[in-house]
């Protein structure tokens, strides 16, 4: 995508740079242009950032990145990311400096003691958890957890020494790879993406549509990170500053058609939310709609912010609400 991107500005300059690239970006007024050149250079750059920033023990390039990226969390369906990113920054904010920079630099761990092999502590446990995995019964006991954590280091030396003897590697597979490499699928991908001019801010007839064209895309996509950063704003405001219920959230919508379907749910009445409700709660898993019983006596605003609720809950699970 980023080579896809750039493309329609190295074959119209005859020298072409890094700075005028930037400039030449930054005038262009194709809305799928300025969508994928945002995603990919502002969001998932904050995510290469915040994985060097790990690897290397660079706390300011962490938190930078983690900024730049925070505006996700409130503009789609992310409610606990959100909370959680915004309680991260109120508790580091009401430590003393000192403590707060500590706590910055000994976030992670290098292990091998290597200067680019930094770890995240949870990354690290969760190394520790699947070595003692592989030392237990499928259906261990405590017993069994008890001895595997006790000697998971000698267990795992015994190991290696068993497969150094007898020839064997873990990373061996029975059978070869069927699904192409990545090298492979990218030329694909940018083959498709050219052909369609899906980046491509100088061509004609130009929709603001998905890649296959099934889908068009909605005016608050024009708009995405105002207005994610807008929803941001709007909740740090209403859990720090003002301590009161955010009300009504929605997220961003995507296609035109989720659009609409906010925009028809504003104007439904008390019963319709309900029934609405009703025909969504069977999908939920048992103690999800344990929850949701007895909601006639709430109000509209209430029902409305269920619904969004339980629609979260649908999607989170692979489901399409609009299907059910």
């Amino acid at each position: 995508m980023v080579s896809e991107l750039m493309w329609p500005y190295v074959i119209s300059e005859e020298n072409p740079s890094v700075e005028g690239y930037l400039k030449w970006a930054q005038n262009q007024t194709d809305h799928m242009f300025r969508l994928k050149y945002e995603q990919v250079f502002i969001y998932l750059q904050a995510i290469i950032n915040f994985r060097t920033g790990v690897r290397f023990n660079r706390p300011l390039l962490r938190f930078a990145a983690r900024r730049i990226f925070a505006p996700i969390w409130s503009a789609r369906r992310h409610p606990i990311y959100r909370l959680i990113e915004v309680t991260d920054e109120e508790q580091m904010l009401r430590l003393k400096p000192e403590i707060r920079n500590l706590i910055q630099e000994r976030i992670v761990t290098s292990r091998s003691k290597l200067s680019n092999q930094y770890q995240g502590h949870d990354a690290i446990l969760e190394e520790i958890n699947k070595s003692l995995k592989s030392l237990i019964p499928p259906i261990p006991s405590q017993r069994h957890w008890e001895i595997a954590a006790r000697n998971c280091t000698k267990f795992s030396k015994l190991r290696t020494n068993i497969f150094n003897i007898i020839g064997y590697s873990e990373s061996e597979v029975n059978e070869p790879r069927t699904c192409p490499g990545f090298t492979v699928e990218s030329r694909r991908f940018r083959v498709q993406i050219r052909k369609a001019n899906f980046v491509n801010p100088t061509a004609d007839n130009r929709d603001f549509q998905n890649l296959g064209g099934e889908l068009t895309l909605s005016e608050e996509m024009i708009r995405f990170s105002e207005i994610a950063r807008m929803k941001r704003i709007e909740f740090i405001k209403a859990k720090l500053i003002e301590k009161t219920p955010l009300g009504i959230w929605r997220p961003i919508p995507v296609t035109c058609e989720e659009a609409e379907l906010q925009k028809s749910e504003s104007s439904l009445k008390k019963s319709q939310i309900l029934s609405i409700i009703n025909s969504l709660t069977p999908s939920l898993g048992d103690l999800d709609r344990s929850r949701f019983c007895g909601l006639s006596n709430k109000s509209r605003e209430d029902l409305v912010d269920i619904l969004q609720e339980i629609r979260n809950i649908l999607a989170g699970n692979s489901i399409d609400a609009n299907e059910v």
